[in-house]
């Protein structure tokens, strides 16, 4: 089923769409729907803002958590882009790994509630407006070549994944890819293998000392998805040897253009 392969060069443009969304939630952590995208890569435009609602452990009110760009020059081309969270540690520290049903596809298996909530809990919101649509809804706007790369880093790279699987069961007509960072483990073995199996383009980005793709856990019953991509910030002495060093967007997108210059 996968007709692409592995691009660094994609990676690392779908790597600055998700600093972006780090930067404009920097800038304002109140504005659940900012007017304008910080630092945003030229060739793009955010034609929707999306926000997930309070999860325990993880958020403790609704807040921005990406956005929904169109290219501008292929207006076919669209990236449904999530950030991760600032407090990685926060969220490892209670992260409860409990399971629940994900029945948003068929076979699902079973997925960590808290993305799942998340997931299940997204909205779009155009900026400037008040007026919200679930991802379901704005998808439905969208004509019939729109083509649709997601992507997200750490607990981002964790909805990415729901997302993306439920856009391959639910919206199958459109062209789907999904790059990756950090992404954490989202479901069991039986969640794994459907994801793999409807999304074969996807591509997963992870550094070998990054604890957080290695989480929740198999002793847990989760799985990662596909094979993965490995970097390995550990050949890079000028690089952070820390956990939060190890994790950052700012290490992956530097070791990825480092892999670019090879």
């Amino acid at each position: 089923m996968s007709t692409l392969t592995y691009s660094v060069s994609t990676a690392i443009g779908w790597g600055e769409l998700v600093k972006s969304a780090y930067s404009t939630y920097e800038l304002d952590t109140k504005d659940i729907n900012p007017p304008t995208a910080v630092n945003l890569p030229a060739g793009w435009q955010v034609v929707a803002n999306l926000q997930s609602d309070p999860v325990a452990g993880i958020f403790s009110q609704i807040q921005f958590i990406g956005f929904i760009v169109q290219s501008t020059t292929d207006a076919t081309q669209y990236g449904i882009v999530f950030r991760g969270t600032e407090g990685v540690m926060d969220w490892l520290a209670d992260f409860e790994a409990r399971h629940t049903d994900f029945t948003a596809v068929p076979n699902g298996g079973r997925t960590e509630s808290g993305f799942t909530q998340m997931f299940e809990s997204l909205n779009a919101v155009k900026p400037g407006e008040s007026a919200l649509q679930s991802l379901d809804e704005f998808l439905k706007t969208l004509p019939g070549d729109t083509a649709i790369t997601v992507t997200g880093h750490s607990l981002g790279g964790a909805i990415a994944n729901l997302t993306a699987i439920w856009i391959a069961a639910k919206h199958a007509s459109f062209p789907l890819e999904l790059y990756s960072f950090a992404a954490p483990m989202t479901g069991d073995a039986t969640f794994a293998a459907t994801f793999n199996l409807l999304v074969p383009n996807s591509f997963r980005i992870y550094n070998k000392p990054d604890i957080v793709p290695t989480v929740p856990f198999h002793q847990l019953g989760y799985d990662q998805v596909n094979t993965g991509h490995e970097v390995n910030s550990l050949n890079y002495p000028n690089l952070p040897r820390n956990i939060l060093g190890y994790h950052s967007m700012d290490t992956y997108l530097y070791l990825l253009q480092q892999e670019l210059q090879q």
